[in-house]
């Protein structure tokens, strides 16, 4: 028999569609396609068409109809000496069973159809299929359960076999020696078993254990007086050791050196400690000076791009700003020489008040300097910090906003996943319908019209259509009102988890969660930075500042001669009195043009306002720009900082000594101290042992009683000897009758081994198969001379020795003239690349009178097998 065409309609994944295999030739026939595609379907599909009866409802029948419902069908066109000929099921729903031939005429149908696949099959599962045809991740050759369906699998397995080679090497009698060989065997193992155990060791209770262990026990007895003999030479050796040791340990020089090196040895770790103290002050400096640097260029990166920005709205306000310039030129005028004039007076006042306070101040300048010094870094220490700590409340009153965590945002996701699969279930098994009214539209249970257009059905509905009754539409899973109410959930939940993240949409709850951890990483560098500023406190900062400024008062920053500054004073008064008659005139002129610049100064305001709308997003750009100036020249302050607190963290670190070889210095000069006295104490110890060993032992006489216990000890292993001599004998003789008997039973196995031995050579030159007697199936792999159980063989070795097993048999299969396809489903996964090759190799040997089908998801592994290469084709049905 050889499969030609494989055609699924309505089987698991195909639901709906129709699948259909083509291109099966002679010889090796490859399908080769990714995972989850489809081919152990076809390989069970095969078995149920040729195994399980149309009308059965077992599971591996239910096992292939897909989640939608639905009857599996399943067509094979098989090619026989007869000719041509479509075998077709159908299962669950309407069964039916039917045989065609090539030129579509009926052959059989139903129960006959049946019986028509099973004479086919020869044996059914018992037959040459059940041992050919291997399923996915099957290593063995049989079932390795011990439930009755594998023991039966078995049996029907071993009858099979039995039958085959009764058929290809003839009737042959396994000549045994017959009863008189039985006997001498059972008597011979009779013997052993009485002496000697099964992997020949002396059997407990029996007179050959009973010498071996009485020889054991004088031996034993012998060698505890030789070593309580060795013991007493050992002792007195000993003692002389111990003295000799002790006088060496007690000596004064050796003393004083040890306590000299305990003393120095704490010197040098307490040195050690007091540098490693100060190094890591050092490199807690570094660390604060990098934040606080890391902090500024952040915040002049923030500044800038802000900067830049408002540059942008500026020059979009340009053309306004120009016509409203234009509009108030002359007022504009007139109020700059007014202002001139007043500027010039207050210069001249200022300039004046100036002359008299420095004079004030001249002789508490000197004084004041250093108070003045340290108010003013002070001063920029808190207005930093109270900045810091300002940022710091914004942050938090920001985070505080936020309700959304890690855990909330999986919730989320979770639950959107789950809606997303529930929603893919349903527009799988939704029922679509669509309305086209030519008359009264269809009214829906609670009284309403439906609407015109398509739509989709989850659960049965029932429509009122006038003129005609009642229309009942009804998808036939029997789930859709259960799955709607799943998705109605699943969107709960997920509005919920949602609402929990403080978000409407998953994205927007992504988003929350990346600001809610910015914001979390500002807030710790921020609480940082501020404690580097202020590390008592805002409040102590102040106290401080206070302090300062007390002491520093408002004396001027230098001390100048009061007697240089009189010429000046009295320069500064006549140019103030000038000043003040020029402002009086210009702000007349000024007053007169105020009327005039009325329009002038209405269009200014307006330009004005446009402007500060502008900026409403970016602030005042004077401000802006001062904070960038500020935080351009607070920046190499603080890469000065960073640098020196580096520079002098590498210098502690380049000349600091190792703390962990001063510490294991101090511990290995306190311990050889320790040691020493433990020493001592122990070897005056073990001297008072020693004296009282060597006084026990010297009163005994153990030369004599040595003597005695060696002339018994030989004689008992003597009597062992004749025991041990007589087991190998009686072995021998039973290895010598079993061996004769089994090279007549190899006559039987010799058809499989002559199939086998070739294609065992192919992957393992020189190796052997033993076939066991019973099970008719390999039982061991003999390499180098070496026999291997297969139990004990790699995954792929097992897999490799099964199917060319398999091959073996389908060769004498074809030989009895019961051809049956080999089917491999990924049979070769264990299998290296090298040997692959090899396996190839074989299955090319048999395919030349045997059709074999490969089904395999690894296209790159096998794309040097060959063969034809068959084509899945998918259609809907």
């Amino acid at each position: 028999m050889r499969l030609r065409r494989i055609e699924l309609t309505n089987i698991r994944r195909f639901a709906g569609q129709r699948a259909v295999l083509e291109g099966l030739g002679d010889g090796v026939t490859v399908l080769c396609e990714p995972n989850e595609s489809g081919k152990s379907t076809f390989f069970d599909a095969l078995h149920a068409l040729f195994f399980e009866r149309h009308r059965s409802s077992r599971a591996p029948v239910r096992a292939l109809q897909p989640h939608a419902g639905g009857a599996p069908e399943i067509a094979v066109g098989i090619e026989l000496p007869q000719g041509d000929f479509l075998l077709r099921k159908r299962f669950l729903s309407r069964p039916q069973a039917s045989v065609t031939d090539g030129q579509g005429r009926l052959i059989a149908q139903e129960d006959e159809a049946e019986a028509w696949i099973d004479r086919l099959m020869a044996g059914g599962l018992s037959g040459p299929s059940g041992l050919l045809w291997v399923r996915q991740g099957v290593l063995g050759l049989e079932p390795e359960g011990a439930g009755a369906d594998q023991r039966r699998q078995r049996e029907d397995g071993l009858a099979a076999r039995r039958d085959l080679l009764s058929s290809v090497a003839g009737e042959i009698e396994m000549m045994t020696g017959g009863r008189r060989m039985d006997a001498v065997l059972d008597q011979v193992r009779t013997e052993i078993a009485r002496l000697a155990t099964d992997t020949g060791r002396p059997r407990a209770g029996g007179e050959w254990k009973r010498a071996v262990d009485e020889a054991r026990a004088l031996a034993d007895q012998e060698t505890a007086l030789r070593e309580r003999a060795q013991r007493l030479s050992g002792d007195l050796a000993r003692r002389a050791q111990v003295l000799s040791a002790l006088a060496a340990l007690g000596a004064p020089d050796a003393v004083a050196a040890r306590t000299a090196a305990l003393d120095w040895a704490r010197q040098a770790h307490d040195a050690a400690l007091a540098h490693a103290d100060r190094l890591t002050h050092a490199a807690r400096d570094c660390e604060v000076a990098r934040m606080a640097l890391q902090a500024a260029t952040r915040e002049w990166q923030d500044a800038r791009q802000l900067s830049e920005r408002t540059q942008q709205a500026r020059a979009g306000l340009a053309t306004a700003t120009a016509a409203a310039e234009a509009a108030r030129d002359r007022a504009a005028l007139l109020a700059a020489r007014d202002a001139e004039a007043g500027a010039a007076v207050l210069a001249a006042g200022q300039a004046l008040r100036g002359l008299r306070e420095r004079m004030a101040a001249a002789q508490r300048a000197r004084l004041a300097r250093g108070a003045r010094q340290r108010a003013a870094d002070l001063a920029r220490t808190l207005d930093r910090a109270l900045e810091v700590e300002a940022r710091l409340r914004t942050d938090r009153v920001q985070r505080g906003q936020l309700s959304v965590t890690p855990k909330a945002l999986a919730e989320a996701e979770r639950a959107q996943t789950a809606l997303d699969r529930l929603t893919a279930r349903a527009e799988a098994q939704a029922v679509s319908i669509e309305v086209e009214p030519d008359g009264p539209p269809a009214l829906l249970p609670d009284g309403t019209a439906l609407p015109p257009g398509a739509r989709t059905v989850l659960e049965r509905l029932r429509l009122t259509l006038p003129g005609f009754g009642a229309l009942v539409i009804d998808p036939g899973t029997g789930q859709g009102g259960a799955l709607a109410a799943e998705m109605a959930a699943a969107r709960r939940a997920l509005d919920q988890a949602l609402a929990a993240c403080g978000a409407a949409e998953l994205t927007v709850a992504r988003g929350l969660l990346q600001r809610a951890d910015r914001l979390d990483e500002a807030l710790r560098q921020g609480a940082q930075a501020l404690a580097d500023l202020a590390p008592e406190g805002l409040e102590a900062l102040r106290d401080a500042l206070a302090r300062a400024e007390a002491e520093a008062g408002d004396a001027p920053s230098e001390a100048e001669d009061p007697a240089l500054l009189e010429p000046e004073l009295d320069r500064a008064e006549a140019v103030e009195a000038e000043a003040q008659a020029r402002a009086t005139v210009a702000g007349q002129a000024a007053a007169q043009a105020e009327a005039a610049s009325a329009v002038a100064e209405a269009e200014r305001r307006a330009a004005a306002r446009t402007l500060e709308a502008a900026e409403a997003q970016a602030g005042a750009p004077e401000a802006l720009a001062a904070r960038l100036a500020a935080l351009s020249a607070e920046r190499p302050a603080q890469e000065a900082r960073l640098t020196g607190a580096e520079a002098a963290h590498r210098r502690l670190a380049e000349t600091a000594p190792d703390l962990e070889t001063a510490r294991a210095a101090l511990t290995r000069a306190t311990s050889v101290v320790e040691q020493a006295r433990k020493e001592q104490g122990d070897l005056s110890q073990e001297r008072a042992g020693l004296d009282s060993r060597i006084a026990t032992l010297a009163e005994e006489g153990l030369e004599e009683t040595l003597e005695d216990l060696a002339g018994q000890r030989a004689a008992t292993e003597a009597r062992a000897a004749r025991y041990e001599a007589e087991v190998a004998a009686l072995t021998r003789l039973r290895d010598a009758l079993e061996q004769a008997r089994t090279r007549q039973r190899d006559a039987y196995f010799r058809p499989v081994l002559r199939e086998l031995q070739p294609l065992l050579s192919i992957l393992h030159p020189g190796a052997g198969l033993q076939v066991d007697d019973g099970t008719l199936l390999p039982q061991a792999l003999t390499r180098d001379g070496q026999a291997e159980s297969l139990d004990i063989l790699s995954g792929g070795t097992r897999e490799q020795v099964a199917i060319l097993t398999r091959l073996a048999f389908a060769r004498l299969f074809a030989q009895a003239g019961r051809a049956v396809p080999v089917i491999l489903d990924d049979a070769l996964v264990h299998t290296d690349d090298e040997r692959i090759e090899a396996m190839f190799t074989a299955l090319h040997r048999i395919a030349a009178d045997q059709q074999v089908l490969v089904l395999t998801c690894r296209q790159r592994a096998f794309a040097s097998l060959g063969g034809h290469r068959a084509r899945m084709r998918i259609e809907p049905v």
